[in-house]
């Protein structure tokens, strides 16, 4: 099925690539450009060699020498070296490139001045963990024609989504995957929903952690995917440790609102997918787990929100420039029902960042919640202005070591 790179080109750049499992328009072109320096600890922000027999257990980065990662509903993509230039949409795959040591890595990305912003202040006592992403340009989607300019390694996209977005059809998406560079993505994991139908037959589920084990073998980034969950494996095992018994967890109201008001949408707290990858494992109660919800969310008045009277409202996008958390609180206290609220008479409104989020920002957003949700167990969430920065808790305050994550990600290893 293979031919010849080179219906653009010549072979000037890219080698052949192939997928297996689900094909995309046969082959690939790659457009890796080399492996040089690319294994665990060899990105332009860690040390190492990566040579085969290193403690990683790794094979030698070599130039040429090919490595495979496997994603529904693309399936096997084998690559010929190490990507230095991806197009993404979401911020989940570039805080991803970032937690691997491969953040400069990532060309595109939308709303990014936003998720850079928010990536920043949950990462800022990382010691030597940069994040860059605010002057991409980037579209909710993508354009054909600005893919050719780009002229990436690798779309960090997941195909069937995108056979969603005007201009895409599988031709023009095999178009791309045969004279630019593979697609490599799964969206409707976020939240378990159906994906498009001629696509469902090769769609499988993943939590944010699974796909971020593909993602890392993308970048042949083992290591530091493993050092990663370790930290995370350690994290959710205090939690659950801490977290009072279940009859005393608060109740709990998911809401995403605008500053004045003038709509309430409620969100699912514990439903599968990585959007909740930060809420879920916290085990609290949803207070509208009994509202059906047929989509992402659904919009309520305030009549609902009274009835339902969570102890905790988590408002999310709180970070971001669409809304200001400290107007909103003083409108919810000056509203005629909303100033009812248990969650706003005892000071129990609290913000979220993004339910869009990579390892990085779910291991922040995790300690977050669960100081917002249980203060006298895991210590109190002291609360977000806008501007702030992430709070400098003490040692023995954080629910996960800083140094240790800062360490694998600069480093490529925790050892």
């Amino acid at each position: 099925m293979s031919r010849q790179a080179g219906t653009r080109r010549g072979l000037t750049r890219r080698e052949t690539i192939a997928y297996s499992g689900t094909v995309l328009g046969g082959s690939v072109l790659s457009g890796c450009l080399s492996g040089e320096g690319n294994g665990d600890g060899g990105s332009p922000t860690s040390t190492g060699s990566g040579a085969e027999g290193d403690p990683n257990g790794e094979a030698t980065r070599s130039e040429g020498e090919p490595h495979t990662a496997t994603l529904a509903p693309v399936g096997e993509v084998t690559f010929d070296a190490v990507p230095e230039s991806v197009f993404t949409v979401f911020p989940w795959y570039a805080d991803m490139a970032v937690a691997l040591g491969h953040g400069d890595s990532i060309n595109s990305l939308w709303w990014a001045e936003e998720f850079d912003a928010i990536l920043q202040y949950f990462t800022a006592d990382l010691e030597g963990v940069s994040v860059s992403w605010a002057d991409l340009e980037g579209e909710y989607g993508a354009n054909e024609e600005r893919l050719y300019e780009l002229d990436s390694d690798l779309h960090l996209v997941d195909p069937a989504w995108l056979s969603t977005q005007d201009g895409w059809d599988r031709d023009a998406i095999d178009r791309i995957a045969d004279t630019v560079a593979p697609w490599f993505g799964n969206q409707y994991s976020n939240l378990h929903q159906t994906p498009p139908e001629a696509w469902a037959a090769d769609y499988e589920y993943y939590t944010l952690w699974e796909l971020f084990e593909q993602v890392a073998a993308v970048y042949r980034e083992r290591a530091r995917y493993e050092a990663l969950a370790s930290v995370h494996a350690d994290l959710l095992a205090r939690i659950e440790r801490d977290r009072p018994a279940q009859a005393d967890r608060p109740t709990v109201g998911y809401l995403q609102l605008p500053t004045d008001l003038s709509a309430v949408s409620v969100l699912r707290l514990n439903a599968p997918g990585y959007y909740n990858a930060h809420t879920r494992p916290l085990g609290s109660t949803d207070a509208f787990e009994d509202l059906e919800i047929t989509g992402e969310f659904a919009s309520v008045d305030f009549e609902t929100l009274l009835e339902a009277d969570p102890d905790v409202l988590l408002v999310l996008w709180g970070m971001t420039s669409s809304v200001d958390l400290e107007a909103l609180r003083a409108n919810l206290e000056d509203h005629s029902i909303g100033g009812h609220l248990s969650a706003v008479q005892e000071g129990r409104v609290y913000t979220q960042g993004t339910r869009f989020q990579g390892p990085l920002m779910n291991l922040f957003q995790l300690e977050m919640t669960a100081k917002q949700l249980y203060p006298e167990q895991v210590g109190e969430w002291p609360g977000y202005e806008d501007g702030d920065s992430y709070p400098d808790f003490d040692a023995d305050e954080q629910l996960f070591d800083r140094q240790r994550v800062s360490t694998i990600v600069t480093e490529g290893s925790d050892a």
